[in-house]
């Protein structure tokens, strides 16, 4: 039960929480913008000490600033959003502009207030000039800028934010995101450099694995992300690090609506086409009376689901406008079966685990030849007699290895004679909250929580943990967490 203790207590609380948090770390908020422009009276004379009014109700920013002697006006660190500005001075009707879109790491010029004469009682507004707006000409470098509504228009295997950045100009990509994981970091190129000289910002925080350069530490879903700014050269000094290029991933967050969706993303491989090669070979083992390789399995189940809006506390002054505290909260999940290739290898035969190597060949097709070790010459028909043979490493060998289920029979060779598809099972897990407090007029902080879980089964494990020719019982597990806890 709330009272006017606890509410006291409450606006007491909260800037103190938010200082401590800001004491775990900040960042250099490359993902913020800012908006400039000028006041100008009719006689195209600059306007000094104009009042310029900077607001985005949607996320609660409401700024204000003066005019320099000049008439002109800088508001920074902004975060994207859209904007509404108001210019008035003494003697002059107010000019408001709406429709203003800031978009991240944006140097935006709002162009020329130019305020008619008369009182501040009657407020003259006006849409922004989009042609004005797209206008570059605050700095000079090259980027471009992937908005929300694209990242959730297309669609995207591993739904991989990377898999967007090749349809820009100056990336030349190899990207293939046929799977959600934390890697391809590296496989793209900026302009000519280096696959490993990429930085990844997530809300102004790097997000590259320092130990390659070619992953990333944590997954955000492209549901989950409000803007991606690719930035291709000439950026300004804030943007430290690497000279490959810079994405500035902004997150999305909660505004004074509330807001949300769920959704599913399913695939199979009875909706695919077989692939040209393994109905190739399909076709030469059907004639060799062999059965054939069924499709491997290729499936996605993609779950996910998103709510943002206003905090309203009950019994407090805390957000009773909607406009102070807002949040975000999404989970996705990611329950993957992937293909990868097949194997053909050579096991042995029963007969050759009871010694009987006298219809063995290599891959050539030669005849083998086995040596006793204690005469130096070969066994007699080139079989081991059973008293040479322990019982135990028969056991074994027949547990650990599977059954030929193929013949090779190009040119009489005998390369492989066990044939089998591998297919990986990758369940992974993301988990996003964000929480947007405007402390002040010009005070804003934010913190982010991101939980990442995978765990990936490798049938022939992965070197330099393990690695087999062929798969054995269990696999291998590869765990892929990632967690990050920024705030600023």
């Amino acid at each position: 039960m709330f009272t006017q203790q606890t509410g006291k207590f409450c606006r007491f609380l909260l800037p103190i929480l938010f200082v401590l948090i800001l004491s775990l770390g900040s960042a250099a908020q490359v993902v913020n913008g800012s908006i400039a422009g000028d006041v100008k009276d009719p006689s195209g004379a600059y306007v000094a000490q104009a009042t310029v009014t900077i607001k985005a109700p949607a996320i609660g920013v409401n700024s204000q600033v003066k005019t320099n002697e000049n008439g002109t006006f800088v508001v920074p660190n902004l975060p994207p959003g859209t904007y509404e500005i108001t210019a008035s001075a003494d003697g002059f009707n107010p000019l408001t502009k709406t429709k203003i879109i800031l978009t991240t790491g944006d140097r935006l010029n709002a162009g020329e207030f130019v305020l008619a004469v008369g009182t501040t009682g009657e407020t003259v507004q006006v849409s922004a000039e989009a042609a004005q707006m797209q206008l570059q000409s605050d700095s000079g470098e090259r980027s471009d800028l992937i908005t929300g509504k694209q990242l959730n228009d297309l669609a995207m295997n591993g739904r991989m934010v990377f898999d967007y950045v090749k349809v820009l100009p100056g990336i030349i990509s190899t990207f293939n995101g046929e799977r959600s994981n934390k890697g391809g970091l590296d496989s793209f190129s900026v302009n000519g450099a280096r696959g490993t000289q990429h930085q990844l910002a997530i809300d102004g925080i790097t997000n590259v694995d320092n130990g390659c350069n070619c992953a990333s530490q944590i997954t955000i879903n492209p549901d989950a992300i409000a803007e991606v700014r690719v930035l291709t050269s000439n950026y300004q000094a804030e943007y430290g690090k690497a000279a490959g290029g810079q994405l500035a991933i902004t997150t999305k967050g909660g505004s004074n609506e509330f807001h949300g969706n769920a959704r599913w993303f399913h695939r199979h491989e009875g909706f695919n086409a077989m692939p040209w090669f393994q109905k190739q070979s399909n076709f030469v083992q059907e004639l060799q009376g062999q059965e054939g390789q069924a499709m491997q399995p290729y499936r996605y189940n993609y779950a996910g689901y998103q709510v943002g809006g206003p905090v309203i506390i009950p019994g407090t002054s805390i957000n009773k406008n909607k406009d102070k505290l807002f949040f975000f909260f999404g989970q996705e999940y990611y329950r993957q079966l992937l293909p990868e290739g097949f194997d053909r290898v050579y096991v042995p035969t029963l007969a050759e685990i009871s010694g009987d190597f006298s219809q063995s060949t290599d891959g050539h097709g030669n005849p083998l030849t086995i040596i006793d070790p204690l005469t130096g010459s070969p066994f007699p028909g080139n079989i081991i007699p059973q008293d040479r043979i322990l019982p135990g490493m028969q056991e074994a060998l027949l547990a650990v290895y599977p059954r030929a289920n193929t013949v090779d029979e190009a040119a009489g060779w005998n390369r492989y004679n066990y044939l089998t598809s591998k297919t990986t099972t990758f369940p992974r897990r993301e988990d996003i909250a964000r929480v947007d407090y405007q402390i002040s007029t010009n005070n804003r902080a934010f913190f982010r929580f991101v939980n990442n879980a995978g765990t990936q089964l490798l049938p022939e494990g992965l070197s330099p943990q393990g690695i087999s020719n062929f798969q054995f019982p269990g696999g291998m597990f590869l765990n892929e967490p990632g967690h990050t806890l920024p705030a600023t």
